[in-house]
């Protein structure tokens, strides 16, 4: 059995003699071991720099691919045509100025829908006025109204027109028969339902109460 001396155990030992002896010395020279300690935290700082770029990569990329918040468009207000407003309130008219015996209430209902409760309450204070549809339905009142005019008196900034309307509404409680003339303004607005009248001035006087009937 051969127990001569390995040239390979003779290079290790020298191999690792000279790295415990470059240890001792770095340990011994402070330059070099502090020249090491530089070193080793520039590579593990270089090393964090480099992540934390490719964080903010990765953000900037994710934030690039979502869609950008749409922002609401604004219901642009679209302005009423005189002539369609003018048309309307023709329409209109002949539901809400019918005083005949046997239609005048529930036109006047019909009419009513296509009112604000403010124009509606301000109608009925002016040309409906309370007990007009019982006396009409009684016979005690017989009444008509004639359109004379129809037409826009103003456009406003909203998109609105005022319309104004002139006419006579005869009234007759079985003797001699009353002519009273009608001058009112009506408002007339787009609303999401249609068109609708949203104000009504009367600019002569009202019509008599209940009482006269």
């Amino acid at each position: 059995m051969h127990t001569g001396h390995h040239p390979k155990d003779d290079a290790y030992r020298m191999l690792y003699e000279l790295a415990r002896a470059l240890i001792q010395r770095i340990v011994r020279d402070k330059v070099i071991m502090g020249l090491l300690v530089i070193l080793a935290l520039g590579f593990f700082m270089g090393g964090l720099n480099t992540h934390k770029e490719e964080v903010v990569q990765s953000a900037r990329v994710e934030t690039s691919s979502e869609p950008a918040p749409s922002t609401p468009k604004q219901s642009e207000v679209q302005a009423l045509e005189p002539k369609l407003a003018t048309d309307f309130v023709t329409w209109w008219l002949g539901g809400a100025m019918d005083y005949s015996t046997n239609l005048a209430a529930d036109n006047h209902k019909q009419a009513f829908a296509w009112m604000t409760p403010d124009a509606q309450a301000a109608f009925e204070a002016a040309l409906w006025p309370p007990g007009m549809a019982d006396a009409i339905a009684a016979g005690k009142l017989v009444a008509a109204f004639h359109l004379t005019s129809v037409q826009a008196a103003a456009i406003n900034p909203d998109g609105s027109v005022v319309v104004g309307v002139n006419g006579t509404l005869v009234t007759d409680t079985g003797g001699q028969p009353v002519t009273h003339q009608v001058a009112s303004d009506f408002l007339v607005r787009r609303s999401n339902e249609g068109l609708r009248v949203a104000g009504v001035y009367n600019r002569l006087h009202p019509m008599p109460s209940a009482s006269v009937y």
